[in-house]
């Protein structure tokens, strides 16, 4: 009997670290998660003004072109 009720403190004690490791690890997924949407909103909008920069590069190419050879 005392055995098992070592075995049973024993398996309580483990049972609350992994719950205690769970929710730790839960917390870090929904932070990471988080992290991880600025991130896709960031590259969103850093592809956005590339793409914006690019027209303008090819704007400013084409009026050179323009007054130089006009």
């Amino acid at each position: 009997f005392k055995k098992e009720k070592q075995r049973s403190t024993t398996d309580t004690r483990a049972m609350k670290n992994l719950k205690a490791m769970v929710k730790e690890q839960e917390e870090k997924i929904s932070s990471l998660r988080g992290r991880l949407a600025g991130l896709i909103d960031e590259v969103h909008m850093l592809k956005g003004e590339i793409n914006n920069f690019k027209q303008n590069v090819a704007n400013d190419v084409e009026y050179l072109t323009n007054r130089i050879d006009g």
